[in-house]
């Protein structure tokens, strides 16, 4: 059951799904109408629990659950089952985790990860780098953790 993003728990979970290219607005609006039917319509062992989703940036598609009943795991196959839908449908790459997005003079940028590396071994003591963390794993999270400095993510393995 779809409820607005705003009300869910601050601990319902999110799973990020990030498009390798920016999603045209005219896109977006189709896409949000097919999520919003696959939302009042995802179950988890047949109960109703409450969803929304987001699209940030035209780029980052995130779906939330409030897991008081616990999301199954034919619940989560069937969300991944659905994006591989919206990649077909819409030419996109929403499921692949070798590029990372980085926000750079006000861009988002993506670089495949060996790149990435490459350039976060040149990265200086004292300069920021803000990239998104795709690995959060609940609306808290998301608030606080999602759009943070490289040295707060798991993305610190890279620097020298």
């Amino acid at each position: 059951m779809i409820v607005n993003f705003k009300s869910l728990n601050k601990n319902s979970r999110v799973w990020i799904f990030q498009s390798l290219d920016f999603i045209d607005d005219r896109v977006v609006e189709v896409i949000k109408e097919k999520i919003s039917l696959f939302l009042n319509e995802w179950k988890s062992h047949q109960k109703d629990f409450k969803s929304s989703f987001e699209i940030r940036y035209n780029t980052f598609i995130i779906v939330a659950a409030d897991e008081s009943n616990l999301v199954s795991g034919c619940s989560i196959d069937s969300l991944v089952n659905f994006i591989k839908n919206l990649e077909t449908s819409f030419d996109l790459k929403l499921l692949d985790k070798l590029h990372v997005k980085y926000i750079e003079n006000g861009k988002i940028i993506t670089k495949h990860l060996n790149q990435f590396k490459i350039q976060c071994q040149s990265l200086g003591e004292n300069e920021n780098l803000i990239v998104f963390n795709n690995l959060v794993k609940d609306i808290n999270e998301l608030e606080n953790d999602w759009k943070v400095d490289i040295r707060n993510s798991w993305h610190n393995r890279y620097i020298k």
